[in-house]
C-alpha cells in the first residue's frame, strides 16, 4: 500500500471504530499513525516543490510574503494585477496560471511580496493537480489570502480542509502542552484544567507511538487527540489568513454565511482594492522602526518596516551584514525601552516607533 491507501485505511478505521473508555487507547494510535503518514506525504511534496524547477520554488522578497489560494478561474491573476506589478495570464477559462506568479504590493512603506497560484480543487493534498506544491508554498507565507467566488461558499470549507491536512492552522496558536522525556517511572500526565477530551490510555498511547515512553507532560488546557499530535509532530505552520469574496457584483454584495471580516471586491471593475490593500497590511501586522544615525537627523519618512515581534537581531538582518557580524550593542528610545536610551543586546525585542542606534565593534 502506498502512503495515500495506508491514510485512507486508517481513517476509515476511526471512523468505523465506535467511541468509548475501552477505544480510546486505540483510536489515539490510529490518529498518531495518520498524522506521522501525512506529515510524510507533506515532506515529499515540500522537497518535489523545491526540486521541480516548475515555477514554484519562489525566492522570498520584501518585508512579509503573502500566498493566494483559491479555486481555478475565481479570479487570482486578475487581483494579482491590480494588487502588484505581476504579470499573470488573464483569461475566462479554468486554469490559466500554471506557475507561481509573484509581485510586489507597495503599500504603507512595506514591500509585500504576493504569490499568485495555479488553482486548488478538492483533493489537493491528496496530490490532485499540483496541488501538494501549491499547498507545500502556503505553508512558507506570512500571510494566506483565500480568494472566494460569493455563489459557491462551499468552496471556502474544502480551502480550508485542504490547508489543515498539511499542517496549515489558520488563525491559531499552538498548543500549550509540554513534554519533558524521562529515563523511568512512566508517563506521568499534569494539567491545569480537568481533560474531558483524553483520556490517560489515548494520551500514553499516542506518546508511545513519538517514542514517548517515561517523562512528564502538562496540559494547558482541555485539549483534544488531534492538538496533542500537533505539539509532537511540532511542524504545523500557524498563518494568518484574510478571506476575499470576487465578483461581489453579481449578487450586490457578500452573501450570509462568509467568515467575519471578509473582503468584498469585483477585481475586473477594480472595487475594493484599496480596501483589500489595507486589509493585508494590517493583517500582517507590521510596526515601523527607526534608526539613528551617529550624526544628523532622525529621518522619519524613512522608517523599517518589521514584523510585531521582532527583535534587535533580526532588524540587524535587514541592515548590511557588517551590522550583526560586528555587533556590540544597541541603545533604544521608545515604548520598548525601560528608559530612554537603554542598552540593550541582540535579542531585545522592539515595539512600533522605536528608535535604535547600534554600536559596532
Amino acid at each position: 500500500m502506498g502512503v495515500d491507501e495506508k491514510i485512507k485505511a486508517l481513517e476509515d478505521e476511526i471512523r468505523n471504530t465506535k467511541r468509548h473508555k475501552g477505544t480510546e487507547h486505540h483510536i489515539g494510535l490510529l490518529f498518531a499513525k495518520v498524522a506521522r503518514f501525512k506529515r510524510e506525504r507533506v515532506d515529499r511534496a515540500i522537497k518535489k516543490s523545491a526540486m521541480s524547477g516548475g515555477g514554484f520554488d519562489i525566492r522570498k522578497e520584501g518585508d512579509a510574503t503573502v500566498v493566494m489560494v483559491g479555486f481555478p478561474s475565481v479570479g487570482k491573476s486578475t487581483l494579482i494585477t491590480k494588487l502588484t506589478n505581476a504579470k499573470s495570464k488573464i483569461a475566462a477559462y479554468e486554469f490559466t496560471t500554471l506557475d507561481c506568479i509573484p509581485g510586489i504590493l507597495e503599500y504603507g512603506g512595506a514591500s509585500i511580496q504576493i504569490l499568485d497560484l495555479p488553482g486548488i480543487i478538492a483533493g489537493a493534498q491528496e496530490g490532485k493537480g499540483r496541488g501538494r506544491e501549491i499547498l507545500s508554498v502556503s505553508r512558507k507565507a506570512d500571510l494566506i489570502l483565500i480568494l472566494l467566488d460569493p455563489l459557491n461558499r462551499w468552496q471556502y470549507d474544502v480551502i480550508t480542509k485542504e490547508l489543515r491536512e498539511v499542517g496549515i492552522r489558520l488563525e491559531g496558536h499552538p498548543p500549550r502542552i509540554s513534554v519533558k522525556k524521562g529515563i523511568k517511572g512512566g508517563i506521568r500526565i499534569h494539567s491545569a484544567v480537568k481533560l474531558t477530551r483524553l483520556t490517560p490510555q489515548a494520551i500514553i498511547s499516542i506518546l508511545n507511538e513519538y517514542g514517548f515512553h517515561n517523562g512528564d507532560i502538562t496540559f494547558g488546557d482541555n485539549y483534544a487527540a488531534e492538538d496533542l499530535i500537533d505539539a509532537l509532530e511540532a511542524n504545523r505552520v500557524y498563518s494568518r489568513s484574510l478571506v476575499v469574496v470576487n465578483k461581489v457584483d453579481l449578487t450586490g454584495g457578500i452573501p450570509p454565511g462568509f467568515p467575519t471580516g471578509a473582503v468584498g471586491i469585483s477585481a475586473d471593475r477594480g472595487a475594493g482594492i484599496e480596501e483589500v490593500k489595507k486589509a493585508i497590511y494590517e493583517k500582517l501586522g507590521f510596526m515601523k522602526v527607526y534608526t539613528k544615525p551617529r550624526t544628523g537627523e532622525i529621518k522619519w519618512n524613512e522608517p523599517m518596516i518589521m514584523k510585531t515581534g521582532s527583535t534587535i537581531e533580526a532588524m540587524c538582518r535587514k541592515l548590511p551584514k557588517a551590522f550583526l557580524k560586528d555587533f556590540r550593542y544597541a541603545l533604544i528610545w521608545g515604548k520598548s525601552a525601560k528608559f530612554q536610551g537603554q542598552r540593550v543586546g541582540r535579542d531585545h525585542v522592539l515595539q512600533d516607533g522605536d528608535v535604535v542606534f547600534i554600536v559596532k565593534r
